[in-house]
Parts: C-alpha cells; sequence; structure tokens
C-alpha cells in the first residue's frame, strides 16, 4: 500500500482502489464478470521534457493518489466497486529514444482487447507511440483523438533536439487527423500558420476564449462530433499543463490563464459517458516540481472521472 493510502483513515467497509488494484496475472474475486476492466501502465519517461524533466516521477505519484481514493466518484455518484483495475505495471525505459518508444508501443499494444487503457505518463511525446501501440491492439480499427493541451505539439522535429512538442507532427502520415480535437490551445509560442497547418489538416482547434465564449456544452457536443463520426471510438490525451498554473504547478511549461480543473475533470468525464472510448492518457505530470503534490491529486480526479463515465455508459448499453 502506499505512503498516501496510509495517512487516508480507512473505512473497511468501502471499496478501496488500493484494494482492487491487482497485477496483471493475479485472480480478481471482486470485479464483476463482464463489467469495466481498467488497466493502468505508467511510462516514466521524460527525455523529452522540452524544459524541466521530472515528469519520469508522474505515473508514481497519480497511482499513490489513486490508492488513497475509494471507488465511488463522489460528485459524479458513481459507484465502481464491480469493476476491474489491473496494474500493468511500468515500461522499462532506456537510454534510447527509439527503443523505449519501441518499448512503449509494444507495451500498449499488449493491453488485452477487454482492458480499457489508462496511460500515464511521462512527457507528451509519449502519446505517439501510445497511439502507434493501440492501432496494433485495434488492429482495423479508427478511432478519434481529442486532447487537452496549452499548445498545439506540432512543431517540426530536429535530430537530437527531440522535445514533446512536436508529437501531433510525428504522427502524420499514420493517424488520420481529420478526427482529432485540440482543447485549450493558449499558449503564446505560435504563429498563424501553426494554427492554418493543424486546420488544414482536419483538426478541430478550439482555443480556451473561444471555448469560454462559446460555453463547454457546445464545445464538447462539436468535439465529440468530429473525433467520433466515422470512427469506432476516442482516444482521449489529457496533458495537466491546459490546466491553469494555479492548479496545475508541478509540470514542465505551467501556463497561466488555462482551463480550471474542473473543466478538464468534468469534460473527461462527459466525454467518457458520451461516446465509447479506447483509452485514457495523461502527460507532463512532475512531481518534483510541485512538493504539495497537488497536480497530481488533480491527474487523480480526471483518473476516477474518466472511469465514471466508461461505467455509465457501460450501465447504459447494458440496460
Amino acid at each position: 500500500m502506499s505512503a498516501t493510502a496510509t495517512r487516508v483513515v480507512r473505512d473497511p467497509t468501502l471499496a478501496w482502489f488500493a484494494d482492487h488494484r491487482r497485477g496483471p496475472d493475479a485472480d480478481d474475486k471482486r470485479a464483476v464478470p463482464g463489467r469495466p476492466v481498467f488497466g493502468f501502465l505508467g511510462i516514466p519517461f521524460d527525455y523529452a521534457v522540452s524544459h524541466r524533466p521530472g515528469t519520469r516521477f508522474g505515473p508514481g505519484a497519480i497511482m499513490d493518489a489513486l490508492d488513497g481514493y475509494t471507488l465511488y466518484c463522489t460528485d459524479k455518484r458513481v459507484s465502481m466497486a464491480h469493476v476491474g483495475l489491473v496494474d500493468h505495471g511500468q515500461v522499462d525505459v532506456v537510454h534510447s529514444f527509439e527503443e523505449s518508444y519501441r518499448r512503449m508501443r509494444a507495451a500498449v499494444a499488449a493491453i488485452p482487447r477487454h482492458h480499457m487503457p489508462i496511460i500515464l505518463g511521462g512527457d507528451h511525446s509519449i502519446t505517439d507511440p501510445a497511439i502507434r501501440g493501440m492501432q496494433e491492439r485495434l488492429a482495423g480499427a479508427r478511432f478519434g483523438l481529442i486532447v487537452f493541451d496549452a499548445h498545439l505539439d506540432s512543431r517540426e522535429p530536429i535530430p537530437g533536439k527531440e522535445h514533446s512538442g512536436h508529437w501531433m507532427k510525428t504522427l502524420e502520415g499514420t493517424f488520420d487527423h481529420r478526427h482529432s480535437v485540440q482543447l485549450g490551445i493558449s499558449a503564446p509560442i505560435y504563429g498563424p500558420a501553426y494554427m492554418k497547418a493543424a486546420e488544414d489538416q482536419g483538426v478541430m482547434v478550439k482555443t480556451i476564449y473561444e471555448i469560454r465564449r462559446a460555453g463547454w456544452r457546445e464545445t464538447l457536443s462539436q468535439a465529440i462530433a468530429h473525433a467520433s463520426e466515422g470512427t469506432d471510438g476516442v482516444y482521449v490525451s489529457v496533458d495537466i499543463d491546459a490546466i491553469d498554473q494555479a492548479f496545475a504547478p508541478g509540470t514542465s511549461v505551467p501556463n497561466p490563464c488555462g482551463l480550471l480543473a474542473h473543466e478538464v475533470v468534468d469534460s473527461v468525464y462527459e466525454i467518457a459517458r458520451a461516446t465509447p472510448v479506447v483509452a485514457l492518457d495523461i502527460t507532463e505530470v512532475s512531481p518534483p516540481l510541485d512538493p504539495s503534490g497537488g497536480t497530481a491529486q488533480v491527474a487523480a480526479h480526471i483518473v476516477m472521472s474518466f472511469m465514471a463515465g466508461v461505467t455509465q455508459r457501460d450501465a447504459r448499453e447494458r440496460r
């Protein structure tokens, strides 16, 4: 049990995340057959962090936070006591970009088909091999992409200067961006050519200002339609730096005037409840940059709301 979990006054009558989490080979007698099973994979990688490293510690910190939670998503009133929680461990990262990415891709591809992957990064570059792994895992399926991020992450990669700001670019040719959505773009480090290039490929880009003018209900309706139309599901990627630095300071490039924490938490829930999702990844959580642990806690709440949305959708489809 994690140090975080031991600090909680534990009520033994409740279903605790830490007690239900098991390894891939363990016999889980608590999960109800046919109900959702969430497969967790950690990717402790920060070789591509653009500024300040530390995201290698993100997966452990998020899992520690989750171990202090019950399986009742209180604000959504969703019980997940019947779901399966499988910890697939962490990818063994080595001192090679190419080999580390190969291992990430293989680890994602190996997650059993009946598990809903929850991938904990790591810097945002891990989304490239994660999506490639999902393409192998779901051979023949087409899925869209909804990203929460302050950055477009579409810079041209320079050999020897790899960073997490070009994974959208490196996916070109293998992923159809006509079904991609980027929500919360705001970082003042681009020019109009970047926006035009993204939208010319079919990416739906919604800046923070545009979201606030239209409202979240309208924005999510458009985003879900764009990502899911003609696809078999939606991959959700959350870069924690999309959230205002007041609420998520523990990240390589914190951003002022970002999205509010509850906006991302609730939006991920609404997406998972409204449409088939194929996976969630959360990236750029850097615990050394936030000694309070608050950023990891926000990430854990995103995970909980995602699980709640998947669980509610599953229950609705069984009626």
